[in-house]
């Protein structure tokens, strides 16, 4: 296990305990460090990220996040990374209107 997993891992964790601006702190430390060829593990943390964003009533970042791997994994062909993009988009609907939001939950209705 790299230090980019350990760091992202250690997000899930903060955001698991409640602690969602700590989680994107060590999410985001993590992706920094992730080398480009893993552009599949990219989209997978993406989507953590997207969901600490959430659980810091950060919509529009979340959303922006979200939609970054849904066209990552897209790009390059990675369904479960599409999947995950899909597990949160009910989480989202609270905050429809917002037109970041009412983007990427089109795009995840289209697919």
């Amino acid at each position: 296990m790299s230090p980019a997993d350990l760091l992202v891992d250690a997000g899930q964790c903060q955001l698991d305990l409640g602690h969602p601006e700590r989680a994107r702190e060590l999410i985001d430390e993590g992706m920094a460090l992730l080398p480009r060829a893993r552009a599949k593990t990219k989209a997978v943390f993406l989507t953590y990220e997207a969901g600490s964003l959430l659980k810091a009533d950060e919509p529009d970042q979340a959303a922006e996040a979200a939609a970054q791997s849904l066209t990552l994994a897209n790009k390059i062909g990675a369904p479960r990374s599409t999947a995950l993009v899909h597990e949160p988009a009910p989480a989202f609907r609270q905050y429809e209107g917002v037109d970041s939001v009412d983007t990427l939950l089109e795009r995840v209705r289209s697919r």
